[in-house]
């Protein structure tokens, strides 16, 4: 069995362009094209993209966390796999790509869960932001 390794792996964020630090975009292990700080990254807003840390015309950061349909944050390892329903509306009408602004305690906890895939950590940002 092979397994898939980044292309690109950095260790700290001096090895990034500046352009790439004022967004960042964050995914489940495994699904990353670059890793910063044992975080997994995504190099631009895509479908696998959970979390986004956007920085402001003022300097400060705009934490956001995916939602599933229901309006919880959204668990990429669900039981039940990727979190789709089969209903027409859902499908068409609503978009999937909803994101939550959450402070950032919640998304240090969710970002937490994305590189370990521990379920402790995505229970405790839903606490935090409930």
């Amino acid at each position: 069995m092979e397994f898939h390794q980044p292309q690109n792996i950095f260790n700290n964020k001096s090895d990034i362009s500046e352009d790439k630090l004022s967004h960042e975009f964050y995914t489940l292990v495994g699904q990353e094209e670059l890793t910063v700080d044992n975080r997994p990254r995504r190099l631009n807003d895509d479908d696998v993209v959970y979390a986004k840390k956007i920085q402001k015309k003022d300097g400060s950061y705009k934490n956001m966390i995916k939602l599933s349909n229901n309006g919880k944050l959204y668990n990429p390892v669900s039981v039940y796999g990727q979190e789709k329903t089969n209903d027409f509306l859902d499908r068409v009408c609503k978009s999937n790509n909803k994101f939550k602004t959450v402070n950032a305690k919640a998304f240090e906890w969710y970002v937490q869960f994305l590189a370990s895939k521990n379920l402790a950590f995505f229970y405790n940002a839903e606490r935090e932001v409930d």
